[in-house]
């Protein structure tokens, strides 16, 4: 007999198609994801030239106003550089009276630093006069404080020694009376029989 062929031969051909249209379909998506991509970029795209072209109108209208400007500075240069002549001329006189008035007032000025210096001399050696008075104020007060300094430190100690002596005192009351209440304690626990030390 002949040998039977085998059946997964069709299975094949089947798979086979199946795989080239899945490769299909997912080259079909990715083309999709990049045209949606693309749209995407276009889109920003547009709105950046959209914005350039916005802001290049803004910066021609700002350009034009500024040459508008320019052109009445110069208009303002040439009527304000005729007016600064005219002013100057009147400043110069103006000058010409404020130095000497000036001159005037720097000899009553001197002639009062002159004054000013002298009292402030004056007040210099009065104030040194007091600060030393202060001074030794200050010194005798110091040795006060330093005196009453010691002798609160020695009534504190007393006071801290006497305060010691009695907390001696009271702790030694207090040990009499705990081996007093001891050996009540350990007579009471033998009278019912009870030795203490094993407990």
């Amino acid at each position: 007999m002949p040998p039977k062929k085998k059946k997964g031969g069709k299975k094949k051909g089947k798979k086979k198609k199946d795989d080239a249209e899945l490769e299909l379909e997912d080259k079909y998506r990715k083309t999709m994801d990049e045209i949606e991509a693309l749209k995407d970029h276009l889109a920003i795209r547009k709105e950046i030239a959209r914005r350039s072209q916005s802001m290049g109108d803004e910066w021609k209208a700002q350009v034009k106003q500024a040459e508008k400007q320019v052109q009445e500075l110069k208009d303002d240069h040439q009527s304000v550089s005729a007016d600064m002549t005219r002013q100057y001329k009147t400043m110069q006189t103006d000058l010409s009276i404020q130095i000497h008035d000036l001159k005037t007032k720097l000899e009553r000025t001197q002639r009062e630093l002159e004054k000013t210096q002298q009292d402030l001399a004056d007040t210099r050696a009065e104030r040194d006069k007091i600060i030393k008075e202060k001074d030794s104020e200050i010194l005798d007060l110091q040795v006060k404080i330093q005196s009453q300094e010691e002798a609160y430190e020695k009534i504190l100690n007393n006071t801290l020694d006497s305060l010691s002596e009695k907390i001696k005192n009271a702790r030694l009351v207090w040990v009499d009376k705990e081996s007093m209440i001891a050996q009540k304690n350990k007579a009471t626990l033998l009278e019912f029989g009870l030795n203490p030390l094993d407990l």
